[in-house]
């Protein structure tokens, strides 16, 4: 048998002889918004359209509307593409 002081005994907290502290982060910064690239738009002549994503300029040569696909030559480099007609617009 063992006496009930012995068993009702909490332990001890040990003390820590060499405690490592950590330094103290700085909170993050808020991220700053990126500046939007604003792009001066100049009227489009006849038949011409930009592209949403990039500005680059192109001229249509075709429009399905069944599909919601237009061919557009884009000038800067000569080719041919087949791009959904809400990727382009005429502002």
């Amino acid at each position: 048998m063992v006496p009930l002081e012995d068993v009702q005994k909490k332990a001890e907290p040990r003390a820590v002889a060499n405690p490592i502290s950590q330094p103290k982060r700085k909170p993050a910064a808020p991220a700053k918004p990126k500046p939007r690239v604003v792009t001066r738009s100049t009227p489009l002549a006849p038949g011409q359209v930009r592209k949403k994503s990039n500005g680059e300029i192109g001229k249509v040569k075709a429009i399905d509307p069944r599909a919601g696909t237009a061919t557009v030559t884009w000038l800067r480099d000569g080719r041919t593409s087949t791009v959904p007609i809400s990727s382009v617009t005429r502002r």
